[in-house]
């Protein structure tokens, strides 16, 4: 864009590019149904946890099948098996409980399981039982240039040791410990590998009272926001017309489902009270890790016991070391523990759906992949963005609309090289499990159908189906020397405003690939408010712009399998940040004079109107951002959200003046 332009459009006045959703042209029929289809409530999200991850497959398998695809490729079948593993599993209770006895009268016992106090956790060992003698540890700290030792002074080879999460002097930024900083002494690996060096046999972590005041509030936000989203859908119940059934039956589920939600949540609550730690709350832990057993125990049950030893409550011994700066450890002399977990390990399994269009003449032994992951999040709970709720993510966008796509070029390339004498395969692959890390591409460049060393090139999409002011992101554009010129001459019909992204990095399936030396492609249309959200609806997608996606896709695709000249690989940046659409709103335009920008124009109601902002104003600075063009200024609000408060500096009649913005939603028209 030229420095003379006036910028109207994205933060501005925005002004996008083809249809969105309801208003967009009748497009293609079938990609128009299989996204519908594969977003559906029917489908639950399609998480790899779901038994409907199978119905998806089914489906895609089928639709490969039509298209006239070979499907024969795994053992008869167009799957190839994936085994994704899931977070672990809580045993049964029988076998996860702590028992302190006393030491002198053998009849006094406190039992603490699942249901009242106590939980292991994944960090450490699956399974495993403990019995013998405890010591407190404080905070389990081991730090030579500090002077402060937990350890010094008692023997804790073969024990159960009691360690307190966090550090002393939390809040108190004259602490040694890195001031109000978490410092590495603070963090659950650092006490974990600390006391295995030490000798313990077992760890009882006990939450500090920070940790749990922030985990209550956090779990009482969920559950009011809840509630007010019950609210909501009642009164849309409400408001709904006597013929809409339809709709009707649809929120009462979601009401049901919202009540749940709330009903997990408040059982949440009690534990978080507790301060008792969820399975997962300090991580998988490392091999290492793994060699005892650790627990979480509340705060009443450790305290009462640290009472009897030493007539002082955890809060108490707290607060000692907090004043002093000095360790309090103590051996427990008048109990002992008998610590039993269970975890238990949990798999999915699940497969890649894989076609092909097989090779002729010359070029028949080199592979072009043409992929996308056809999974989501389901219900939510792993790696949902809406925290708490339970309702189907239907994942349209991500990634329907990639899973979609690919169908559609499948088709394409079906009718383009049925006359073609030299071309290379395509194999057309729906990835399972890349919500969980890339699972199955992963598992595919492990196990490869066709030999890597002859994958020519690997086209990825994922996030196709939101196109927004014509900007389409075209990662991996320097993963091989003549891919910047193949997408331009590919966008000479299409007309996108492309951003070129060279590195072939970055967290979709297509990094899979490019790890293993194969060139890659990944055509995206930037994140959004509803990406991991259950808002990821049919209705949103623009399928004017995804119809020309395919346009695109469908011309590189061509052109690689039957370009003779093969793609060369090419080393690129790792460092990648995934482009996001812009959601905030500033309300203004801008014009480039110069090395600074000023304020054009300000759209009535607007955002900057309403701080304060007036036409002719010089920007300067957008919270810590130096601005100089109106580029940089579109650079940092793909980085802001709506409601967020923005430091703006700015000169005007030659004074510095310096507002509050705060950012409205922008406009969908």
């Amino acid at each position: 864009m030229t420095h003379s332009r006036i910028f109207s459009f994205a933060i501005l006045v925005f002004m996008t590019t083809g249809f969105v959703g309801g208003d967009s042209p009748p497009g293609d029929a079938s990609l128009r149904a299989d996204l519908k289809y594969l977003s559906s409530e029917d489908l639950r999200g399609r998480s790899v946890t779901d038994d409907t991850i199978r119905v998806a497959a089914e489906y895609v398998a089928t639709r490969m099948k039509e298209i006239g695809l070979k499907t024969d490729l795994v053992d008869g079948t167009p799957f190839q098996p994936v085994a994704v593993m899931l977070q672990p599993q809580v045993g049964s209770a029988d076998n996860n409980k702590i028992v302190f006895q006393s030491s002198e009268a053998k009849d006094e016992t406190v039992q603490v399981g699942l249901a009242d106090g106590m939980s292991p956790l994944a960090i450490g060992a699956e399974s495993g039982q403990v019995q013998g003698r405890m010591v407190f540890v404080g905070y389990g700290i081991t730090a030579p240039k500090l002077k402060f030792d937990d350890y010094e002074g008692v023997d804790v080879t073969g024990a159960t040791v009691i360690v307190i999460r966090k550090e002393p002097r939390l809040s108190d930024p004259d602490s040694p410990f890195d001031g109000t900083r978490s410092s590495r002494h603070a963090y659950f690996a650092t006490k974990v590998n600390n006391a295995i060096k030490q000798g313990a046999a077992a760890i009882i972590l006990v939450n500090d009272p920070e940790s749990v005041s922030a985990a209550v509030k956090e779990v009482g936000n969920q559950i009011e926001r809840e509630k007010q989203r019950r609210e909501k859908t009642l009164e849309q119940i409400k408001l709904l017309p006597e013929a809409a059934e339809n709709s009707r039956k649809a929120l009462r589920q979601r009401v049901v489902l919202i009540a749940k939600t709330i009903e997990s949540l408040e059982q949440e609550l009690v534990k978080a009270k507790e301060g008792v730690m969820g399975l997962a709350v300090a991580g998988p832990g490392n091999p290492g890790q793994k060699s005892i057993p650790i627990v979480s125990v509340s705060r009443d049950a450790v305290s009462d016991l640290l009472e009897a030893e030493s007539g002082q409550s955890l809060a108490e011994i707290e607060a000692q070391i907090d004043k002093t700066t000095a360790p309090a450890s103590f051996e427990l002399a008048e109990h002992t523990v008998d610590l039993q977990i269970e975890i238990k390990p949990t798999v999915a399994d699940t497969d890649n759906v894989v076609g092909t269009i097989p090779g002729r003449g010359e070029l028949a032994d080199q592979t072009i992949v043409v992929g996308a992951h056809y999974d989501h999040v389901g219900m939510g709970g792993y790696g949902s963005l809406a925290p708490g709720t339970v309702a189907i993510h239907n994942g349209a966008d991500d990634n329907a609309s990639g899973t979609v796509t690919m169908l559609q070029i499948a088709e394409r390339m079906k009718k383009s090289l049925s006359d073609v004498d030299s071309h290379r395969r395509i194999l057309f692959i729906g990835f399972t499990g890349e919500e969980r890390g890339l699972i199955g591409s992963k598992h595919y460049v492990d196990n490869p159908i066709f030999p890597l060393a002859n994958t020519a090139a690997m086209v990825n999409l994922d996030m196709v189906g939101r196109l927004r002011d014509n900007e389409l992101t075209v990662y991996g554009t320097g993963s091989a020397t003549g891919f910047d010129p193949l997408v331009d001459a590919a966008n000479e019909l299409g007309k996108f405003d492309i951003v070129k992204v060279a590195s072939g990095y970055g967290p979709s399936d297509h990094q899979s690939f490019y790890q293993a030396g194969v060139p890659v492609l990944f055509f995206f249309t930037g994140l959004h408010n509803d990406y991991h959200r259950p808002t990821d609806d049919f209705d949103k997608i623009n399928f004017n712009g995804l119809t020309r996606i395919t346009d695109i896709v469908s011309e590189v695709t061509l052109t690689l399998a039957t370009d003779p000249q093969r793609p060369e690989y090419a080393e690129t940046e790792k460092s990648v940040q995934i482009r996001r659409q812009m959601t905030a709103y500033l309300g203004v335009s801008l014009k480039n004079e110069g090395d600074h920008v000023v304020l054009s124009g300000l759209v009535a109601g607007g955002a900057a109107e309403k701080a304060g902002l007036q036409t002719g104003d010089r920007l300067e600075k957008l919270g810590k951002r130096d601005i100089a063009t109106a580029e940089d200024v579109l650079s940092f609000m793909r980085t802001r959200s709506p409601g967020q408060e923005v430091k703006v500096r700015l000169l005007r009649e030659g004074k510095t003046v310096e507002l509050t913005v705060r950012l409205d939603s922008r406009p969908d028209g």
